[in-house]
């Protein structure tokens, strides 16, 4: 009798514990609904820490789940970049060194390419100012602002590489990586990029290429010499040796370091000179050993880029003495212009030719300036 009266006590207990445990689950649910559809309800994030004492590491997985909800509830209209920055500044509040909202923030905040996105011009640039402090939080909490200061201003990048005073500015080179990328690709600051790119060279865990991309922004920045040193000073560190190829490139430094000590123009008896020895020293560029001549560990991939931005410099030199004589045209266009009317003595042939296309030289709109594009 006991055990019925203790069954029949505990029926209405136990539905009760049920009902409450479903009604607060419920609510929680409407809850972490309700911050994923609206997270201007969010705490301000200046206050997050102090709410959340000893737990702020959790607080932060937790809202990080959310954020990544409210992201792809709004993701085929964007609209998520309504709040989205609140939401990383306030994970990032809470958590300093938990890198991926940094990461999401650098790629989704400064992007403006869905079609189906509605943002006035002033919206999208309300978006990469808040990319901006993000970064600059990233920066603050992951890398070393001394030592990137210290690579900003160092154009040798085989000090970069090799001086341990350079190494490792950042906890990882994806910090540096994505900023660099974001300058070239979004912002259209390639000089930006270009510092960011040589940032991510001093990294350990760094892909090789991305030395060989700090050389190119420099070039994309219209800093062509500093980035003919850059492949120059590559050319003779890489850690693949070849000798003939690195006096090469060493020889070259040597004598254009003499034209710009002389304040003279490039002449096209050195670019031809520098090209008879190039093809001296590499073999011909096939299918089959363009991989290896053009790696990212070879003297050879280095040295050609080296050359490549001496024959633009050349042509660039003399261009800017055609648009002085011609004053109501922009460019001559192609060096074989320039030739014709004797700004130049010789065309300069870029060494990655195959049998019925290659690298050519010619006037770029987009740039407003001589570049290289592949063409037939």
């Amino acid at each position: 009798m006991k055990v019925i009266f203790t069954i029949l006590l505990l029926i209405p207990l136990l539905a009760s514990y049920y009902l409450i445990n479903k009604e607060n689950f419920l609510f929680q649910q409407q809850a972490d609904a309700f911050i994923i559809e609206h997270p201007e309800k969010l705490p301000r994030a200046e206050y997050a820490a102090l709410m959340f004492p000893g737990f702020s590491n959790v607080i932060a997985d937790l809202y990080w789940l959310q954020a990544i909800q409210y992201v792809g509830r709004n993701a085929v209209s964007s609209e998520y970049k309504k709040y989205f920055y609140e939401m990383m500044h306030l994970i990032s509040e809470l958590n300093p060194y938990f890198e991926s909202p940094y990461i999401l923030g650098q790629l989704l905040l400064p992007s403006w390419n869905n079609p189906n996105e509605d943002f006035t011009p002033e919206q999208m640039e309300e978006h990469t100012k808040r990319w901006e402090e993000l970064w600059l939080k990233w920066i603050e909490n992951f890398c070393d602002t001394d030592k990137i200061e210290l690579i900003d201003m160092q154009d040798n990048l085989g000090m970069i590489i090799q001086d341990q005073k350079y190494k490792n500015p950042c906890r990882s080179f994806m910090i540096p990586y994505y900023l660099a990328y974001i300058y070239f690709y979004y912002m259209h600051d390639h000089s930006e990029a270009a510092k960011y790119y040589k940032v991510v060279s001093a990294q350990d865990d760094a892909p090789r290429w991305a030395r060989i991309l700090a050389g190119i922004m420099q070039g994309r920045a219209w800093e062509r010499e500093k980035s003919l040193f850059m492949f120059l000073s590559l050319a003779q560190t890489v850690q693949q040796r070849d000798e003939a190829c690195m006096i090469l490139s060493s020889e070259i430094e040597r004598i254009y370091n003499l034209y710009v000590s002389q304040n003279m123009p490039l002449t096209g008896e050195f670019l031809r000179e520098t090209e008879i020895l190039r093809d001296q020293v590499l073999p011909r560029l096939s299918d089959e050993n363009e991989d290896v001549i053009l790696s990212d560990t070879e003297c050879s991939n280095f040295l050609t880029k080296a050359i490549r931005e001496l024959s633009l410099l050349y042509l660039e030199q003399a261009d800017a003495q055609y648009i002085t004589d011609f004053p109501d045209e922009i460019s001559a266009m192609t060096p074989e212009r320039l030739f014709e009317l004797w700004y130049i003595n010789f065309i300069p042939t870029d060494y990655q030719q195959h049998w019925d296309y290659g690298i050519i030289y010619r006037y770029s709109e987009d740039s407003g300036r001589f570049d290289y594009q592949m063409g037939y």
